[in-house]
């Protein structure tokens, strides 16, 4: 009996220290899953920490170089690409530029995290990536295979490999929309253009009316089945321009017509471009790009021309909204660089104009009037002869700048919309890590 009893006691005894080993080793391991992700979310923090330092560090070097030339000629488009890369090379130059040099710098944060018992093991393969586009500017950053090591005396060594996305922050150096101010004249019910010798340099836009809206003056422009568009009557006309949209046809009518590219070859939507030959001249045109038929596009010329066409309904959304007339001209307390009018009405513009015009209604570009800057209406531009009219971004930037800076100005922004503020915004997370 006393031998059978301990032979009871030594089984039991046996099976409760193997379960206590069994137990401890599973305490084990999940106190090195709960190690090592604690290492990785002390890389995250740092990581996030280091992308926001020299996220912001990059962009108020850029904001500098703009600020130091109220004028610049660099878009928001290069200068957002100018930051990325900026922003890119700053986080490699912390981190290193091989596997070794990584793995030693995230080894040392890890390290400051308190966690003895874990390491970042370099195999060899952990580096940073960058993609590109056609045109070389970045588009996403990644760590890539981080091994974190936890070393325990009772489960061994354990490993987990991850990689980071980090993400960019969002930048905007100039106040408006550079694409919108691309725009020399935007019209959402046709341009008109006749009279004496006339340039236009910067891109066009021009919607199109219904049946119902022509007018009578209209009608020697060769307008027929659809109304609006671009019409161009009895004169000659130079156009240099990256884009031509025009929801309706271009009517030529007795009339030399150039179009060459500004800084590309020209893309020139429209549904057809009709040659009309005038009573007593003929009708001549040439153009330096692409035209592309709106009733018929491949599936990237549609994008473009969807785009396009989104980008003007959505910007000139608000002009229903004008109430007033505004002219800064008129306004002794005004301070701005530039003029800017707005109003409920028909604009005529009988003098010589820098700055921007926005209304729901019709505008009147009178005989040798010149125009710098950017028109948006909600109907009708009439261009009537030897005008020069000349698309200028910083024009329109230094505007909504003047803006967005003064509280007390009437402001043109109040009615167009996705305008931009200057600034820069964290993204909701710098660091995704994924496996």
């Amino acid at each position: 009996m006393i031998i059978l009893f301990s032979l009871t006691i030594l089984l039991v005894s046996r099976s409760a220290f193997s379960m206590y080993k069994e137990s401890a080793t599973q305490r084990s391991i999940v106190r090195s899953v709960e190690d090592i992700n604690f290492a990785s979310a002390a890389i995250m923090d740092e990581l996030s920490r280091m992308a926001h330092s020299e996220g912001e560090e990059q962009y108020f070097a850029l904001l500098e170089v703009v600020k130091a030339d109220d004028d610049s000629t660099m878009s928001e488009k290069e200068l957002d690409d100018y930051f990325r890369k900026g922003y890119a090379n700053r986080i490699i130059k912390q981190l290193g530029e091989n596997s070794a040099q990584i793995c030693e710098t995230l080894s040392e944060v890890v390290h400051r995290s308190g966690k003895a018992d874990v390491s970042i093991s370099d195999r060899g393969v952990t580096g940073i990536d960058k993609e590109t586009d056609d045109s070389g500017n970045i588009t996403s950053l990644r760590i890539r295979n981080v091994t974190i090591e936890c070393s325990d005396p009772i489960a061994g060594s354990r490993t987990d490999t991850i990689s980071y996305n980090i993400m960019f922050p969002d930048v905007a150096f100039h106040a408006g929309n550079d694409e919108l101010f691309r725009y020399s004249l935007v019209a959402q019910k046709g341009i008109y253009i006749t009279g004496k010798t006339s340039s236009v340099i910067g891109d066009i836009y021009a919607g199109k009316h219904a049946d119902a809206e022509r007018r009578d003056a209209e009608i020697e422009y060769g307008e027929t089945g659809t109304y609006g568009g671009i019409n161009i009557l009895a004169t000659q006309l130079g156009v240099r321009a990256d884009r031509i949209i025009s929801q309706g046809d271009i009517n030529i009518n007795g009339s030399f017509v150039i179009v060459e590219q500004l800084n590309m070859p020209v893309s020139c939507f429209a549904q057809r471009i009709n040659e009309i030959k005038g009573f007593s001249k003929n009708t001549m045109y040439s153009l330096d790009g692409d035209f592309i038929p709106t009733y018929r596009m491949e599936e990237d010329a549609f994008g473009e021309y969807h785009d396009a066409i989104s980008l003007i309904d959505t910007s000139l959304n608000g002009l229903g909204e004008i109430s007033i007339y505004y002219d800064s001209n008129n306004d002794g307390l005004y301070t701005g660089k530039y003029r800017k009018l707005i109003s409920q009405a028909d604009v005529d513009i009988t003098s010589d104009f820098t700055g921007l015009v926005v209304t729901p209604g019709n505008v009147i570009i009178h005989n040798d009037v010149n125009f710098e800057g950017t028109i948006l209406c909600g109907d009708r531009i009439y261009i009537m002869g030897n005008n020069n009219i000349v698309a200028n971004e910083s024009v329109i930037r230094t505007i909504f700048a003047s803006e967005f800076s003064d509280d007390n100005n009437i402001k043109a922004s109040n009615y167009i919309r996705g305008l931009n503020r200057a600034g820069f915004s964290d993204p909701e997370y710098y660091v995704v890590p994924y496996r």
